[in-house]
């Protein structure tokens, strides 16, 4: 895992600078963050407090790499800044390689201690009209075996979703269901030229018994 882990880093980050030197007409470059009430994912709360989440993502073509972070409000607590990389093919399905920096004690200074710091994760992503499902698989470092599945459906005014999953997921390892929820955004206008995106949703995992509400702004 150290080997790899090392290896997706460097093609992660020569891929992020290589883009950001390609041809502007041929790169689409997305920077902001969020900030969340709750960080809540695939039905757990993680950090117990308001969320900071920025991001930053070069895509050019079918190609996408990305780093994304979450800096809980309540330090020291749970904090995570993730790298990807991903593949779409057409509009239908996609393919997304993540690896999660979530160490255990807090934010420690061991980046490169993988096999304790960081999971390794490959999900993909299909998606027909307003119906989509994802399924994502952990294959390396400190969760080598978790396994999540998620059905959503775009009604229009709120989108649905449910999910299940095992190990990591769930409180006896056995899988379950542990993410049901509603969600729905809308544009805040504040000036002529200026609006906040706002998004909320209400989240029930079932197999933990938790019932949160979450809501969020964009920059």
């Amino acid at each position: 895992m150290r080997n790899f882990g090392k290896l997706f880093l460097v093609l992660t980050f020569t891929g992020l600078f290589a883009t950001g030197f390609s041809a502007k007409s041929q790169v689409e470059v997305s920077v902001g963050a969020d900030l969340m009430s709750r960080y809540v994912w695939r039905g757990t709360d993680f950090g117990g407090s308001p969320s900071i989440q920025p991001y930053l993502e070069m895509s050019a073509g079918n190609f996408v790499l990305g780093a994304w972070g979450a800096y809980t409000t309540n330090l020291p607590g749970a904090q995570e800044a993730d790298l990807y990389a991903g593949y779409a093919f057409g509009d239908v399905f996609s393919l997304t390689l993540t690896d999660y920096y979530f160490p255990l004690d807090d934010m420690s200074d061991e980046y490169f201690d993988f096999d304790a710091n960081h999971s390794m994760e490959i999900s993909g992503t299909l998606t027909l009209d307003k119906f989509s499902l994802l399924a994502g698989k952990f294959f390396a470092g400190a969760d080598d075996k978790s396994l999540y599945f998620e059905a959503g459906y775009d009604f229009g005014l709120v989108n649905a979703f449910i999910g299940a999953g095992d190990e990591v997921y769930t409180t006896d390892g056995d899988f379950g269901i542990v993410n049901i929820g509603v969600g729905a955004s809308k544009e805040i206008k504040l000036t002529d030229y200026f609006s906040l995106p706002l998004s909320g949703s209400v989240i029930l995992n079932p197999e933990s018994e938790s019932l949160f509400m979450v809501v969020g702004v964009s920059f």
